[in-house]
């Protein structure tokens, strides 16, 4: 959610000032383009530098100098008796674009004996400059950072789902030509190669609404890409291709189709985050993603752990890019190589992803705060391009899908959901259509709740009412079993109201300040830990959820609420 939302006076005028700011530094544009094209944008040439011989090593090491591919770890030492000074750091900027700085570590966290891991994206533009900043600002002794791969390496990649019975993989490199997927059964010795029938899909500044997604923060986004394979044999193996890259070898569980029995678990979070990062697109609002970070992607961690995982959904505000593209590009990574090509992941808009005061294909009713600049001007683009449905040649933000005995329905609270809306129409010929013999579970999931443990505020409290006015009576009238929400920055579950149990979990990594009264929904349980819920989905008579808290006391994950549903139609 928002950080502009808890308390609207307080922060209100910072935001409207941090959007002020940005216009100042890069401008701001009101184009309403939001075609997507193929001609690359331009790109900063960063200008010759001194030869940095004489420095080398004098101030900090990096091992190796090359990576593998994409994500591959660099250690990052101190040189022998330096002394890192308050406020040093060692900075990755993209080459294309050296006044950017990508990624940070904090100096003082660095030592000779152990040094730090950092697991930088391929940044393409032909890798990174790294410099050792001291606290004035200077840089000294820059050295490259590179990746065998060059910039077509297939980076970002993840798998999701698409028809009945087919899976997607998507991916991002610095190629425009269109690249192929090669996927190999268990037990042969040949894999079978599907080629790209699209055109890959690129955006540019232009093409979103206002600063800084069109100015300071904007950086080419490469090329994106989608090729459709049939759904994998457990064991599977596949290896992506564009141009002279190559991905590593991934082994991605395969989909279960509609109706099958298959006891499994599924991730459900809101408001993800990228680690290193803030609410306002990196750690202080400038894009810049910091290490060591407070919060090591404590979920992402924890999940990749459990193999009972299957499917993971992300329902909004999901890498907090504040329009800066090398954000996206480090959460694309960071997500694709823990969770995305292990197993199918949908996700579905949020406000960080498409609110802003001037999208030409907004929504601006007369409640709510969806005239807010939350997304940092990305009004969309950038979450279209990377988590397309279908081809990708226009973006849909509403959508659903069957996985197992389960129909998932992916709604926007963005877009306009009220009686007679487009999506409201939708929504209920979806519900009536459902084949509740081979799904007889419905769960629906939308970025903002309509229930809270804490009271709302006047933005939050207007479409909070809005949706159990106009959305909720379709869940009620079609049995919707769960309405997975996040935006609130909590954990919280109610009673089953009317039928369906809501589920608030949009801690993944960013926590509300603690309120003081209760809220006027009834509560079962209410957290403010962050963490994410695990379901269980036993067969077709039984759910079972576990939400997952970071005890600060243990320091782990552990079980912080149960709950469970049955079906007794």
């Amino acid at each position: 959610m928002p950080s502009l939302v808890d308390h609207p006076i307080g922060k209100v005028a910072p935001a409207v000032l941090l959007v002020a700011f940005f216009c100042h530094l890069a401008g701001c544009s009101s184009s309403s383009s939001t075609t997507t094209t193929s001609t690359p944008p331009a790109t900063t040439v960063r200008p010759p530098t001194s030869s940095p011989s004489s420095c080398r090593g004098s101030h900090f090491r990096l091992n190796p100098s090359v990576l593998q591919h994409s994500y591959d770890p660099v250690k990052i030492q101190l040189a022998k008796d330096r002394q890192a000074l308050a406020g040093d750091t060692i900075v990755f900027s993209p080459k294309d674009k050296p006044s950017l700085s990508m990624l940070r570590v904090l100096a003082s966290a660095l030592s000779e004996s152990d040094g730090y891991d950092l697991r930088p994206v391929n940044p393409r533009g032909g890798g990174y400059t790294v410099s050792y900043r001291t606290a004035n600002g200077t840089d000294v002794c820059p050295t490259d950072l590179t990746f065998a791969q060059g910039d077509d390496e297939p980076t970002q990649a993840y798998v999701t789902v698409v028809g009945d019975d087919n899976l997607q993989v998507h991916w991002v490199s610095g190629s425009s030509e269109q690249g192929s997927v090669f996927y190999q059964r268990p037990g042969t010795t040949t894999p079978t190669r599907y080629d790209e029938t699209s055109s890959p899909r690129t955006y540019n500044g232009q093409d979103m609404c206002s600063a800084p997604a069109t100015g300071q923060g904007f950086r080419d986004p490469g090329y994106f890409h989608s090729v459709t394979i049939p759904n994998v044999a457990q064991g599977s193996t596949i290896r992506i291709t564009t141009g002279s890259g190559t991905s590593r070898t991934f082994t991605p569980s395969p989909r279960l189709v509609a109706g099958d029995p298959l006891r499994h678990s599924v991730f459900l979070v809101g408001d993800l985050g990228t680690t290193g990062g803030g609410m306002l697109g990196g750690v202080s609002g400038f894009g810049v993603l910091q290490f060591p970070d407070s919060d090591p992607g404590r979920v992402l961690a924890h999940v990749r752990a459990n193999e009972k995982f299957r499917l993971s959904i992300i329902y909004g505000d999901i890498a907090y890019a504040g329009g800066f593209s090398t954000v996206w590009d480090q959460h694309g990574e960071e997500t694709g190589r823990t969770i995305g090509m292990s197993y199918p992941l949908v996700a579905s808009v949020g406000n960080h992803e498409y609110v802003s005061f001037n999208n030409p294909q907004g929504w601006y009713p007369d409640f709510g705060n969806y005239e807010f600049p939350d997304s940092g001007g990305e009004c969309g683009v950038p979450f279209s391009h990377r988590y397309p449905i279908g081809d990708g040649s226009k973006a849909n933000y509403w959508f659903s899908f069957d996985f197992g005995v389960v129909h998932y329905v992916m709604m926007s609270t963005e877009h306009n959901y009220l009686n007679g809306s487009a999506q409201h129409k939708w929504l209920e010929d979806d519900l009536a259509n459902v084949n509740r013999t081979k799904t007889p579970w419905v769960i629906v999931t939308g970025h903002r709740p309509m229930h809270s443990p804490c009271p709302f505020d006047e933005y939050n409290g207007g479409i909070a009412d809005a949706l159990k006015s106009d959305v909720a009576p379709l869940l009620k009238k079609y049995k919707v079993d769960l309405y997975f929400t996040g935006h609130l920055h909590r954990y919280a579950r109610t009673p089953p109201i009317d039928g369906t149990v809501h589920i608030l979990a949009g801690s993944g990594r960013f926590l509300e300040s603690v309120c003081s009264a209760n809220g006027t929904s009834p509560m079962e349980k209410a957290l403010d830990i962050v963490g994410y819920v695990e379901l269980d989905v036993v067969g077709r008579s039984e759910l079972r959820g576990t939400f997952w808290g970071y005890n600060a006391t243990v320091n782990e994950m552990t079980v912080q609420d149960t709950f469970a549903i049955g079906n007794f139609r």
